[in-house]
């Protein structure tokens, strides 16, 4: 089953437990990944508290810092909370990740990375991987990414997720990021081989079923981010394409699947957190426009969610 082999993109304010419940109504094989937590927050925050539902599998935590005593306290805590994987960030190219010497910055620091690598390893057997770039700034020479790759692998680290293009450090904001620096998959391929006994995901501008296709003869997996946010039944196309799945929820049959999910779970919840996720439900389709008013309206009016289910496709 290829479907397997695809991946949720971290994404800050987007993939938090609300959006997960979304992705997992429509596929129970996709992989899941959190929003980007700092050390910090993740242990002095409620965070540390919450517990991964069973449908939730396989799902991965991306935690950032730069200290390798917070990340081992904080492995032991992610185990024991049912969490399938740990995934390390080096690629995010925040001003806060620049001050404070995280994210992309510890590209250039893969001492300090390797000691993250051991400490989590020394201290829980929880699965590990890196989340990184090709590189930083315009300098396209792949030698920090060997390096970081050689070293945390010699360590433990077996699996990387590579956004392929490089972060670039100052005047670029993160959404800019994600499109300037140009996409480079050539070189990506480049590193699969000069380390083929890892694992390696493909990350960036990845956003049609047939390029999925065509990455997976290269890569381990691919990692999507902004289209499935976007457009969520788009997963649905993918497991069409990808594994010949051919029974397929309306969009109908998916909302009523997600309000149900969430019975339990919006005790003190505003509409706002709830529903948020879903205006792209009725993506580039006729009835987008009327969707989203509705859902606005549901929202800003703090109305019944159950109303939602009275919505005509037809």
């Amino acid at each position: 089953m290829k479907i397997n082999k695809t991946y949720i993109a971290p994404m800050v304010g987007r993939t938090d437990v609300f959006f997960r419940t979304l992705v997992r109504v429509i596929s129970d094989s996709i992989n899941l990944y959190t929003e980007m937590t700092t050390c910090d927050a993740y242990l002095y925050t409620d965070r540390k508290y919450y517990k991964v539902d069973e449908n939730e599998h396989h799902i991965s935590i991306q935690l950032a810092g730069s200290d390798p005593k917070k990340f081992s306290q904080c492995a032991k805590i992610i185990k024991n909370n049912g969490y399938d994987e740990i995934n390390i960030n080096v690629g995010c190219p925040s001003s806060k990740v620049v001050k404070g010497a995280f994210g992309a910055c510890l590209m250039e620091k893969p001492e300090i990375l390797s000691s993250i690598v051991e400490e989590i390893t020394e201290h829980t057997d929880i699965p590990l991987s890196i989340k990184t770039r090709l590189g930083l700034n315009y300098d396209e020479n792949l030698d920090l990414l060997v390096n970081l790759i050689t070293k945390t692998s010699a360590v433990g680290c077996q699996k990387f997720v590579i956004h392929a293009r490089n972060a670039i450090l100052g005047g670029l904001s993160p959404k800019k990021n994600r499109s300037i620096p140009k996409i480079r998959y050539d070189d990506a391929e480049r590193i699969t081989k000069m380390f083929p006994d890892l694992e390696f995901v493909i990350n960036g501008e990845i956003g049609e079923v047939q390029s999925i296709e065509k990455h997976l003869d290269i890569f381990d997996g691919v990692m999507i981010g902004r289209k499935i946010y976007d457009d969520p039944v788009f997963i649905q196309n993918m497991q069409v394409h990808l594994d010949g799945k051919a029974s397929q929820m309306t969009r109908l049959e998916i909302l009523e699947k997600y309000l149900d999910a969430i019975q339990l779970m919006k005790h003190d919840k505003s509409n706002y957190l709830l529903l948020r996720h879903l205006f792209g439900l009725y993506y580039n389709t006729p009835k987008s426009k009327m969707w989203k008013k509705l859902l606005h309206q549901t929202i800003s009016d703090d109305l019944s969610i159950d109303k939602l289910r009275k919505f005509k496709e037809h």
